[in-house]
C-alpha cells in the first residue's frame, strides 16, 4: 500500500504471494489498478471499483437480465462481483486463493458483506446447498481455465446448482482465431440438453462467454455502468462483440 499522499498521486506497485504465484497490484496515476498473476491480466478498475475490461461488462449485462442470485467462481480483483452486488445482486463468491478475497477488499472495493469461500470452485459447485439465477465461472490460473471446468463433472455441478430456469456463464480465454475452447464447452452443454449462445469478441486473442441454460431473449449486452477512465474504447469493445454459431 502507498505510504503516502505523493506515492498514491505518481502509482505504485505491491507485490503479495498468493497460491499460484507472485499476485501483483499496480496503481496507475489516473486512479486505475490492475490485478496480475501468472502472466495474466485478471482485474482493471479505476478508482471506483468499475471495471476496464470488456469481458466483465458483457458477464454483467447477461448477468442483470436473470434473477438476483448470483454465484460466482473465481475473483482476482472481485470487480464483477462488486459491480453486481452494487445492483442490488445476491453474490456468493468463491475462489481457491484466500489471497485473492484479501486483496480484492483492500484494493478493489470488494464490499466485506459479499459471502466469500475459500474452496475450489468445481468442489463447491457440487457440494453447495440450493441453486442460482446465475452461475458465473471465470476461473483462471494465468489464462488457462482449470481442466476439469470443461468436463463432465463440471456439467454435472451445473445442472446440480443452476435453476431450471437459470443461467451459467463461462469466460473463455481464447489464444487465436483457431483456438475453439469456448466451442467445445458450449457443444459440451449443447450435448447434455442445454440451449447455449455463444458471444464472442472478434480478433485473434480474445475473449468469448458461453451462455447455457435460460438464453430465450438473452440480450447482446451494452455498457450500462461505465468506468471513469477509457470507457469510449470499452463501449467500443463490447458494442463489437457478437453471438455467433457454434464451430462443431
Amino acid at each position: 500500500m502507498p505510504s503516502s499522499a505523493a506515492e498514491e498521486a505518481r502509482g505504485w506497485t505491491l507485490r503479495h504471494p498468493g497460491k499460484f504465484g507472485t499476485i501483483t497490484i499496480r496503481a496507475k496515476k489516473d486512479g486505475t489498478r490492475g490485478y496480475h498473476q501468472k502472466g495474466g491480466n485478471q482485474s482493471t478498475v479505476d478508482a471506483h471499483g468499475v471495471s476496464l475490461d470488456i469481458y466483465i461488462h458483457a458477464l454483467y449485462g447477461l448477468a442483470l437480465q436473470r434473477g438476483t442470485k448470483v454465484l460466482m467462481i473465481g475473483c482476482a480483483g472481485g470487480t464483477l462481483a462488486t459491480m453486481l452486488a452494487r445492483k442490488g445482486r445476491d453474490v456468493t463468491l468463491v475462489d481457491i486463493d484466500r489471497a485473492a478475497f484479501k486483496l480484492a477488499k483492500s484494493y478493489f472495493q470488494l464490499p466485506r458483506d459479499i459471502a466469500c469461500h475459500v474452496s475450489d470452485g468445481l468442489r463447491f459447485m457440487q457440494k453447495v446447498r440450493g441453486t442460482f439465477d446465475v452461475v458465473i465461472v471465470d476461473a483462471f490460473i494465468g489464462e488457462a481455465i482449470p481442466d476439469h471446468f470443461t468436463g463432465e463433472a463440471f456439467y454435472k455441478a451445473a445442472k446440480r446448482c443452476v435453476k431450471k430456469d437459470g443461467l451459467a456463464l463461462v469466460n473463455v480465454c481464447l489464444h487465436d482465431k483457431k483456438d475453439r475452447l469456448a466451442d467445445e464447452i458450449a457443444n459440451g452443454f449443447a450435448a447434455r440438453g442445454w440451449a447455449v449462445k455463444l458471444l464472442d469478441e472478434p480478433g485473434g486473442a480474445r475473449n468469448a462467454i458461453v451462455a447455457a441454460g435460460n438464453v430465450r431473449g438473452l440480450r447482446k449486452p451494452g455498457v450500462s455502468s461505465p468506468p471513469e477512465v477509457g470507457a469510449k474504447d470499452l463501449t467500443r469493445g463490447v458494442t463489437a462483440m457478437k453471438f455467433r454459431k457454434l464451430a462443431q
